[in-house]
């Protein structure tokens, strides 16, 4: 008995029933469909399907997550546009400093004296002439390093990267470090819009990557194994398997008014990465 109640309410989910719309003034019928209560389930879910991919293509191409309270907090936002400010005010600072003593050597010209140059001690001369004698501590810690153990500085290690001479891959400041327990796998940096971006060393372009936002990414090997990547740049002027030389131009960081995103520099050495304040002055 209840195995027939159920094989009756299964045949009751795919049974189709009539739906028409009629004309309520002739009573002549219109327009008929037949559906079953499997097929109106069905329908649903092909819809819940639709509604989900639209939603998904919104998410990944358009800035919906932004107008969302709470994704990218203010504060977030705040410091970017601070960090952007300040390297603006600096700009300026440098190009009124620079102005200022262009037009002090006018004047020193037209009244026939010789202009001056201005320069700026270093604070790390100063304090080099500061001499503290070693203690003894020091000096056995200093010959330690100096002899021929595995840590000499004297001594070839076979370290592909420890006598690199990198150079910053661009003129800014850095607003994020580099931090691998939170994804962060090299530095970001913060400077003026359509800056240009240089390789760190010599090498070999391997990769030039782009994505549907406008973003530019390119992946250097150099000559030691080491593997440098620029990310978020508005444009690049190299192609894979160009051979670049220290210092020279990859492309340039985005302009803030197309993209948010800080241009950001990774250094990899047999597939982990590195800190690159480590091996580069910034």
């Amino acid at each position: 008995m209840a195995n027939n109640t159920k094989r009756g309410a299964l045949r009751e989910i795919f049974r189709k029933r009539r739906i028409s719309i009629s004309n309520p003034e002739t009573g002549n019928e219109t327009w008929y469909a037949h559906i079953s209560p499997i097929g109106i389930g069905s329908a649903l879910i092909a819809l819940a399907f639709i509604i989900f991919g639209i939603l998904l293509i919104l998410v990944a191409y358009t800035p919906l997550l932004d107008m969302l309270p709470g994704y990218r907090t203010d504060a977030s936002k705040s410091r970017e546009t601070l960090v952007r400010s300040l390297i603006r005010i600096d700009s300026l600072e440098r190009k009124m400093n620079d102005m200022l003593i262009y037009n002090e050597n006018r004047i020193l010209v037209v009244d026939g004296k010789t202009p001056t140059m201005r320069t700026v001690q270093n604070d790390t001369t100063a304090r080099n002439k500061q001499i503290v004698p070693p203690s003894k501590a020091d000096s056995l810690f200093r010959r330690q390093m100096e002899n021929d153990s595995a840590y000499a500085l004297n001594t070839s290690s076979g370290n592909a990267h420890s006598n690199i001479n990198a150079i910053k891959p661009m003129e800014g400041i850095i607003s994020e470090r580099f931090n691998a327990k939170v994804g962060l796998y090299g530095v970001r940096m913060a400077g003026t819009p359509s800056t240009q971006i240089v390789a760190i060393a010599a090498g070999t372009v391997t990769a030039v990557d782009w994505t549907p936002d406008g973003d530019h990414c390119v992946t250097i090997q150099h000559d030691n194994g080491m593997v440098s990547v620029y990310r978020h740049l508005s444009s690049t002027i190299v192609a894979k398997g160009q051979r670049v030389a220290s210092g020279e131009v990859v492309g340039y960081s985005a302009d803030e008014e197309k993209s948010e995103a800080l241009f950001e520099f990774e250094l990899w050495m047999g597939g982990k990465p590195l800190d690159p304040e480590a091996y580069i002055i910034f």
